[in-house]
């Protein structure tokens, strides 16, 4: 099944590539692939070495792999790799999900590939932009705060500061208020962003615990959760 769905969401990173420019959604799409290695690989640590985070992010690190090679493919139709690509595929080299190899990797670089992802001008607009851009910081939020409870219970990795952390919150709750004012007018996407608001400020509270009351496994069910519902609110209907 996670097979299934990683191929699902490479086809959906991969229209946009088939002779055009990158769309902005793509970057996006990658860069909470990112994410959630980072937030994998904390929660891996963070549960005391649960074979199910493991799973996941076996599965992030090869849905990475596989957007990289393909858009490297597309790209030698059309002469030389563009400059962000070729910077991305030299961040990412040698990347493996072996969580005892290099620990502090699963921090830097989906930091680093993150910033040359944002830093990519030359990208086309498409569908839900802001959405796919909220599903992204979602999940960096959701990375950053497994990423400090995990150091600060020791285990091994580079974290945010709180205050840091607490400015990317803030940074959320203005995004998701721009998001929601946009498409108030959009039925099932309305729907699927006041229920992410519901349910973003059920957990906003917890995302500021970061000791013995930290919940890390409560604020990743509940950003998968919103991921999910996004995502089927803003799916092709055909």
């Amino acid at each position: 099944m996670r097979t299934l769905l990683r191929s699902a969401a490479l086809a959906v990173l991969l229209l946009p590539l088939l002779g055009q420019a990158v769309e902005r959604a793509g970057l996006r799409d990658l860069e909470r692939e990112l994410w959630q290695i980072r937030t994998n690989f904390h929660m891996y640590g963070l549960m005391d070495g649960d074979r199910a985070y493991r799973a996941a992010l076996d599965d992030k690190v090869a849905a990475v792999n596989d957007i990289l090679a393909a858009w490297d493919g597309e790209s030698d139709g059309e002469g030389e790799a563009p400059p962000w690509l070729a910077d991305l595929r030299g961040l990412w080299e040698g990347f493996d999900a072996d969580p005892e190899r290099e620990p502090a990797r699963f921090d830097r670089v989906p930091i680093a590939m993150a910033e040359r992802l944002a830093a990519v001008d030359d990208a086309t607009e498409s569908d839900f932009d802001d959405v796919h851009a909220l599903l992204a910081q979602l999940q960096a939020v959701t990375a950053a705060y497994t990423a400090i409870v995990a150091v600060s219970a020791g285990l091994p990795g580079e974290a945010e500061s709180e205050d840091a952390f607490r400015a990317e919150l803030a940074a959320f709750d203005q995004r998701l208020d721009q998001v929601q004012a946009r498409h108030k007018g959009e039925a099932a996407l309305a729907a699927a962003l006041k229920e992410t608001r519901v349910k973003w400020q059920f957990v906003r509270g917890s995302l500021v615990k970061f000791g013995a009351d930290a919940v890390p496994f409560l604020v990743y069910r509940y950003s998968n959760r919103i991921g999910a519902e996004l995502e089927g609110a803003i799916a092709p209907t055909n």
